[in-house]
């Protein structure tokens, strides 16, 4: 093929067969779609987990303070610390 013209035509029909197999490949169009009826399911799941919220909070309400409020409360100390240099004159 000595033909310059047809050797671009060649290469810009591969680029677009490339790039057209690209995006066939990255749509996976073998994968199965999940069912579109999860959100009555994910509802109630929902609705499962504030139920268990809500009693949770009842339960933490009955207890109370977990800490007596006569407990010594700790005192924070900050430090400071002189850098660590390791230098060798030598």
């Amino acid at each position: 093929m000595t033909s310059h013209i047809a050797r671009l035509y060649v290469a810009a029909g591969s680029l677009l067969a490339l790039f057209l197999a690209w995006a066939g490949i990255a749509a996976h169009p073998w994968k199965v779609q999940p069912a579109a009826d999860t959100t009555a399911a994910q509802a109630q799941a929902l609705a499962t987990y504030e139920a268990r919220l809500r009693s949770d909070a009842t339960l933490l309400k009955q207890l109370g303070p977990t800490q007596p409020s006569s407990a010594p409360t700790r005192q924070v100390r900050i430090v400071t610390l002189p850098p660590l240099t390791a230098t060798r004159t030598s």
